[in-house]
């Protein structure tokens, strides 16, 4: 008589460690997988808190200086913001500006754009007037003034005539954007239905 006994447990062995194997493939492969849709959503939900709270929050503006007496077009106006809360500590360099207007031509717009710290100057200010200065940063829940020259002939301070756009008049319109590099975008509109100084536009 043949006895094949041992045969057959060397078979099952070699089935039971290629199951082995396998259930240590799809494993790694589960486990891999698990941790790249983890990171994926903790990123995810980085990027949204930033965008919720690491924005800016427009209070109020008004018209701070006007062209002439009586009033016919706006010269400054200030925007009083807030950061929001739950943001992180924001260098002022990495809050910009944005506003888009018609500047009466067909088909064409200006834009007014800045940095509140641009390297020369320095356009965010303590609600008590203290000008800020480079390097500074706000906190969650700060409130400041950010201070726009929307003279069409404005001066960079230097003797430089520049054109910064936007000069508005009564009735104009104007959208404006502030955007915080790696958080959130604000988005309000200007609406100039007066423009001596202390008018409100938002």
């Amino acid at each position: 008589m043949n006895d094949d006994r041992a045969s057959i447990g060397i078979g099952a062995m070699i089935v039971f460690i290629a199951l082995i194997l396998v259930a240590a493939v799809a494993s790694t492969i589960i486990i891999k997988t698990a941790e790249e849709l983890q990171q994926r959503a903790e990123a995810t939900g980085d990027d949204t808190r930033d965008e919720i709270s690491g924005k800016i929050q427009v209070v109020m503006a008004y018209v701070s200086t006007a062209d002439a007496e009586p009033a016919t077009a706006v010269d400054e106006i200030t925007l009083v913001v807030q950061m929001a809360a739950g943001s992180d500590s924001t260098l002022i360099s990495d809050i910009t500006w944005l506003i888009v207007c018609d500047d009466g031509a067909t088909a064409n717009v200006d834009i007014n754009t800045g940095n509140l710290d641009d390297g020369t100057n320095v356009f965010g200010e303590a609600l008590d007037g203290t000008v800020m200065t480079t390097g500074d940063s706000v906190t969650a829940g700060q409130t400041f003034t950010i201070v726009i020259d929307t003279d069409d002939d404005a001066d960079d301070g230097a003797g430089n005539a520049v054109v910064d756009g936007c000069q508005a008049s009564v009735g104009d319109t104007m959208e404006l954007r502030i955007i915080v590099d790696g958080g959130g975008e604000t988005y309000s509109q200007l609406t100039f239905n007066a423009v001596d100084p202390g008018s409100l536009i938002v």
